[in-house]
């Protein structure tokens, strides 16, 4: 397996579903502290999105991602550590199918949702040769016209997913969840809502890593309120006549490596292998709310990643090294309505 291939970084694991459809994903571990006192003698926003059943929400998402990655083993990587950089662009409709009832027939948070990949393209330029970026330009432009569905409970958390693969391979299940679901408890804001300058911390398991261990820490913190911006037809983002936004930003860092300790996750010591070295990134994203409904209306985002893991069998044969660093900048904005 050419780590190559694998260029989606960690931190845009869940940028377009997780964010859009389930911000806050109240969790009991978030914390709050207020910076100032709230607008109008101490109003709190809820940041979390209020759809209905046949609501579509379409975005259009552009990434461009520059990866420096080299594996070593039983077969050394005869181009060493050339650069590749894959810019990608996306237009994405999410269509709700149901909104969750609790036993008095009221809400209870929870959301089934269809996506599909209305436009998707992408190019890639390596510094060497490497015949792996015209595969990954075919993987990207595959994905047009291909829908999938899952379910965002009221925690955040995603489950029955079905038609989407992302690639396939190790752990496809579990990183499917995650792309979709790390936003989704990304923000994890405090149930009564949060006020201009408050800040407020989470955390959530990064499930789909080949070492075991890894925590999502989440910072964030409500800046201000201003105009919201919408893509207009052309791409372009104008402001929206009467909408204000309230402005959130996140800071997030991947701690819990432990460099020379084994890190194996259950799912490859199944598989009987063994993993361990170290994984970091960090990140943040500046994203803006709608006060009226808390959709999401533009975000974005910046992360740098490094690698430095081996994955052997459980005997220490076979062994292989990863390395290498990702730089990843990406931007989501919501899109009108399409024509009928």
């Amino acid at each position: 397996m050419r780590m190559r291939a694998l260029i989606i970084p960690a931190l845009l694991a869940a940028t377009i579903a997780g964010q859009v459809i389930a911000q806050t994903g109240a969790r009991n571990s978030a914390q709050s502290t207020s910076k100032q006192p709230g607008r109008s003698g101490g109003d709190r926003l809820s940041l979390t999105p209020r759809y209905e059943a046949g609501q579509v929400i379409r975005y259009q998402f552009e990434n461009t991602i520059a990866s420096v990655q080299r594996r070593s083993g039983a077969v050394t990587d005869p181009q060493g550590g050339g650069k590749v950089t894959l810019k990608w662009s996306a237009i994405v409709r999410m269509e709700v199918l149901s909104v969750g009832k609790d036993t008095k027939g009221q809400p209870d948070g929870s959301v089934r949702i269809r996506s599909v990949y209305e436009k998707s393209a992408a190019s890639a330029e390596s510094d060497t040769y490497d015949p792996a970026t015209e595969a990954m330009q075919a993987r990207y432009g595959a994905l047009e016209g291909k829908e999938f569905e899952f379910t965002v409970d009221a925690a955040g958390h995603v489950t029955d997913v079905k038609g989407f693969d992302i690639g396939g391979g190790q752990g496809s299940a579990d990183a499917t969840r995650d792309w979709l679901g790390q936003f989704s408890t990304g923000l994890g804001a405090p149930r009564g809502g949060v006020a201009v300058g408050e800040t407020w911390t989470s955390e959530k398991p990064f499930e789909s890593s080949p070492l075991a261990g890894l925590v999502w820490r989440i910072h964030s913190t409500y800046l201000r309120n201003e105009p919201c911006h919408q893509v207009n037809g052309e791409g372009e983002q104008n402001p929206a006549p009467g909408e204000m936004c309230a402005v959130i930003l996140t800071k997030q860092d991947l701690t819990g490596s432990r460099p020379g300790r084994d890190a194996t996750p259950e799912s490859y010591r199944k598989q009987g292998l063994k993993t361990e070295g170290s994984l970091n990134a960090t990140g943040d994203s500046l994203s803006y709310f709608k006060l009226k409904d808390g959709q999401l209306v533009s975000l974005t985002q910046t992360s740098n990643e490094a690698m430095d893991f081996a994955v052997s069998t459980a005997e220490g044969e076979n062994r292989k090294v990863f390395q290498g660093t990702v730089q990843s900048r990406t931007q989501l904005a919501l899109m009108p309505p399409a024509k009928q």
